[in-house]
This record gives C-alpha cells, structure tokens and sequence, in this order.
C-alpha cells in the first residue's frame, strides 16, 4: 500500500504503508493483524485518532486533539503533537518528541529528547538526554536523562541518573546519582541514598536515607535522616543529620542537630543552636547561642555567646566564651577566656582571662589574671604567674606548683 488517506470518522484496518499516512478528525486505524501498523515515512494527524495496536513509522506529526496509541509507538525519527494530548498505552520510542500540552506512556519511554508543554508521565522508565517540561514530570520507574528542567514538580519513584536536576517547584526521586547540581525552588525529597555533587534548594531538603555529596545550599530545613558526606552545608534554618555527619564545613542561621558524631576539615557557624549527639571535631566553632556535644575538639579557636555543654570537655586552641555564658565539662586550650558574669566548671589553660563577676570550679593555668568580684568554688593551681583583684572570693587560697595537674582530654 503506497501512500493512504483516510477520510474524517472514518476506521480502516492497515498492515503496511510503504509512503505517507494521512488522517484527518475522528479516525480509527486497526491492525490487520496481530503485528504493529508499519508505515514507511510519516504519519499526519489532522484531528484526535487512535491506533488500535502498535505503530512504527518514520515520523509522526498530529495537530489539534487526542492522540492515542494501544500498543507501542515507534518513531525513527520524531514524534511531534501541536495543541493536543499523546496517550501511548505502550513503549515510546523516537529521536526526539514534542508535545504541546500532556503526554503519558503506560510503558518505558526513550529518545534523545523531551520536550512537553505540560505533563508529562511515563508509568515505566524513561531514557534521554534531555527532558524539558512546563508542568509535571512524573516516573514510575528510574529516570536515566543527561539534563531534567522542569518548570513545575518532578516526582520519580525509581532511582535517578542525571547530570542536572532543575525544578521550579517540588521535587521527589527514590535515589541515585546528580553528577551536577540540585536546583529545586520548593522542596526536594530522596527517599534512598543519594549521590550529588550540589544542591541548590530555596526550601527544604529531606534525604530519609543519607547521602554522599558536595555543597548544599538550603533556604529554610535540610535534613537527613542516615548518615552524611559533605563538602559544605550552608543553611538559613534547621539542619538534622540523623547519623553521623563528616563534611568540610556547616554555616546555619538557625539549628543543628546531629544523632551521631560530626566531623569538619573547617568550620562550623551556627547563629542559634547546636546539639551533637556523640562527638564533634573540626577547626573551628562559633556559635551564637548554644552548643552541646558529649566531646568537643577544636585545631582553631572554640567561641560560644551562650551556652556551651559537653560530658567529656572541650579541647581546642583557643576558647573564648561571652558574657553571662554558661560552660558544663572541662575546658582545655593554650589560651581560655571567661566574659563578664559567665560560669564555667574546670579549667585547664596556659594562660588564663576571667572576667569581672564570673564563677569557675577549678583552675589549672600556666599564667592567668581573674578579675574584681569573681568566684572560685574549688581550687586554683598555677606554675608562672596568677593576678587578682583583692575582691575574688577564693574558697581555698590559689597553690604554685612546679607542674600542674594532666587535663582529662
């Protein structure tokens, strides 16, 4: 059969169409037989029509309507729908596919790209270079695709392999690898591990099992809920790590909490509170309100505003902590100062700063000036030099010694 026309509402049953196949409003094509309609060269649609079985040709082209194949459909080249729906109720596969308003296929899908003005839904896998949607991007199965921009949500229930992640709003996948970056505006959900190299998110980030990855730059909440590798974690809001944590450094405006332990090549800011479950070591801590940890160990400096709580102490270079600031567990450092009205239990230190109306347990200090109206509850030891104003209330007169007491960390 060279080239055909089928007349409007019209249904015809075609084996093979060695040419072109022309439709017009309303038609109805059936298979011959049990095998897929073939037809050499293109398929023109002018008007909805179905296809009562699987189609393979060289190009399909349909405008205006509802396009519906019950079977496969199979384009060597590309697949373009203008101002209509494509519903395959099988496997698609082509070159490239446009679509101007909803395509959805039952089965996998595979070409070299996607290009879809609304939703696209793919009940299998689907396989590209590049998917471009206006609206909904969803997947049932994995999502193998070079580059994913979506302007609305993306919701993938299989594992994901992608360079490049862009949604507009939210975003959902079951795990996998984005060699690239994360760029979601919501939320962003990974429901297994995932491997990335950025995320970019102006919501929140939910990882219910982990991850491996470089920087993530989140708005509002991150959180994950397995144990996590990082370069960079910077935050607006909250972060939760669920099991230990080991990065470059953290930088959240908000709250830090970490089940386990947290382990930083750099720093770590927080501007509110952080709460680590077991220990933290790193470079340097800064923190504007409160910190817990059972263990915390610094190469830099330790500087705490407000409340600083561990069971084991807290070893660094330098420690400073601010007026009225509360410390529970040893501190150790080369160099430790105490703010105005602050309270601290045990110190060990080589040189010492407490400031006016603070209160310490114990001292242990190569050299150290305690200043007008503070309180030493237990005893004071120290080898070179100790300078006091005569109001500090000592319970037990300061002791020189040739070698002071070993600190616990």
């Amino acid at each position: 059969m060279g080239d055909t026309t089928v007349p409007r509402g019209a249904t015809m049953k075609i084996g093979r169409v060695d040419g072109n196949l022309e439709l017009h409003e309303g038609v109805q094509v059936e298979p011959e037989a049990s095998s897929p309609i073939e037809v050499s060269g293109e398929v023109r649609c002018h008007g909805s029509a179905k296809f009562h079985g699987s189609l393979a040709c060289g190009e399909f082209y349909a405008d205006e309507g509802r396009f519906q194949v019950r079977g496969d459909l199979k384009a060597q080249r590309d697949i373009e729908v203008r101002h209509g729906d494509l519903m395959v109720d099988g496997s698609l596969e082509a070159r490239s596919v446009e679509v101007d308003d909803r395509l959805e296929v039952r089965r996998d899908a595979r070409a070299d790209e996607f290009e879809v003005g609304g939703h696209l839904e793919v009940a299998g896998s689907i396989t590209a270079e590049s998917v471009d949607v206006g609206g909904l991007f969803r997947v049932g199965g994995a999502a193998t695709v070079d580059r994913i921009d979506v302007g609305g949500m993306a919701d993938v229930k299989g594992t994901i392999k992608t360079s490049s992640l862009d949604v507009g709003g939210s975003a959902s996948v079951a795990g996998g690898e984005v060699s690239d970056s994360i760029d979601v505006g919501g939320s962003f959900t990974s429901s297994k591990p995932l491997k990335f190299r950025k995320i970019d998110v102006g919501g929140s980030v939910t990882l219910a099992e982990g991850g491996e990855g470089g920087g993530v730059d989140v708005g509002g909440r991150f959180e994950s809920k397995g144990n996590l590798s990082f370069e960079n974690i910077d935050v607006g809001g909250v972060v939760e790590i669920g099991g230990d944590g080991q990065g470059e450094g953290v930088d959240v405006g908000g709250m830090l909490q970490v089940g386990g332990s947290l382990s930083l090549k750099r720093d770590l800011e927080i501007g509110g509170r952080a709460r680590i479950g077991g220990a933290l070591r790193l470079n340097s801590l800064e923190v504007g309100g409160e910190v817990e940890a059972e263990l915390i160990e610094a190469q830099g400096s330790v500087e705490v505003g407000g409340r600083l709580r561990t069971r084991k102490g807290t070893k660094a270079r330098t420690i400073d902590l601010g007026d009225r600031s509360q410390a529970t567990g040893p501190l150790v450092a080369e160099v430790v100062r105490i703010g105005e009205r602050a309270e601290v239990e045990d110190v060990y230190a080589g040189k010492l700063e407490l400031e006016e109306k603070a209160r310490a347990r114990n001292l242990y200090v190569t050299q150290g000036r305690i200043e007008s109206r503070c309180r030493i509850l237990g005893e004071v030891i120290y080898r070179d030099r100790l300078d006091s104003e005569p109001d500090v209330e000592f319970a037990r007169p300061p002791v020189k010694a040739e070698e002071l007491p070993k600190p616990p960390l």
